[in-house]
């Protein structure tokens, strides 16, 4: 896993104290957390990474107890979170295992919400439940690869993921790559890389790996592209006037071609 010694210790101490906090919170509904995303693959660096996690209870929380679990998150976990903070979905059991399309969830907490819930924590946990298409991709890495932090295990919870609806859920995460790559480079390089190996030869894979396939499978001229974005990923340096407006915007005009043809 791509985390230097003091990076080891912190995330144990994160995932510990999740554990704890949580349990405290859901008590008998929990059915088990579940870690995804990097952390599952073994490429987590918490110098650059977020932490993704599935919990799944056998009923719906009540509004305190979704409170109860956002200030947890938010007071108490943050102090150990990544860079890029925590990300995590309450789901019910009954939903994870026979699934229906879009996944339906009960609640859902990114860091980019964080102001959102402060200013009017019953609004958010009103508005914070629905359908989520990328609930497809998070239950199939979790299936593939994830981590139980505590709870039942992963193939008693997770029901059979249609792999038609997994490729248009990744899709789904792409779709605004020619805007978006100029802002998030290393993040929309590595997507489309992963994203086209499943195409091509239906490999599940990690950013990492996904950059590492792109270094085999596209043409050389991408190649310095690429391997800028795994630089950045892996916690190295990399400014944002590194990348070149122009190869990016090639880049992600070739691989929305192939992806959409």
């Amino acid at each position: 896993m791509s985390i230097n010694n003091g990076g080891i210790i912190v995330v144990h101490q994160l995932l510990a104290q999740m554990e704890n906090g949580y349990m405290k919170i859901i008590k008998e509904n929990l059915v088990g957390i579940y870690l995804h995303g990097s952390y599952a693959f073994g490429t987590y660096c918490h110098s650059v990474s977020d932490l993704d996690v599935l919990i799944v209870v056998y009923e719906k929380l009540t509004i305190d107890e979704k409170k109860q679990l956002l200030d947890y998150t938010i007071n108490i976990l943050d102090k150990w979170a990544p860079k890029k903070g925590i990300e995590f979905h309450v789901l019910q059991l009954k939903d994870t295992i026979n699934l229906s399309y879009p996944i339906p969830f009960d609640l859902h907490f990114s860091p980019i919400h964080r102001s959102r819930y402060l200013t009017n924590k019953n609004k958010y946990i009103e508005d914070m439940m629905g359908y989520d298409e990328d609930l497809v991709a998070h239950f199939m890495i979790t299936k593939l690869y994830g981590k139980v932090l505590v709870g039942k295990p992963i193939d008693s919870v997770f029901g059979w993921i249609n792999q038609k609806k997994y490729f248009e859920s990744i899709v789904a995460d792409v779709k605004e790559a020619k805007k978006e790559i100029v802002q998030q480079p290393m993040y929309v390089i590595l997507n489309l890389c992963r994203v086209m190996a499943f195409k091509q030869e239906n490999k599940i894979l990690s950013k990492r790996a996904g950059g590492e396939w792109g270094l085999v499978h596209f043409p050389t001229n991408y190649h310095s592209l690429i391997q800028l974005a795994l630089k950045e990923y892996q916690g190295e340096t990399v400014l944002l006037e590194q990348y070149n407006d122009s190869e990016l915007n090639d880049f992600a005009d070739i691989t929305l071609s192939l992806l959409f043809k």
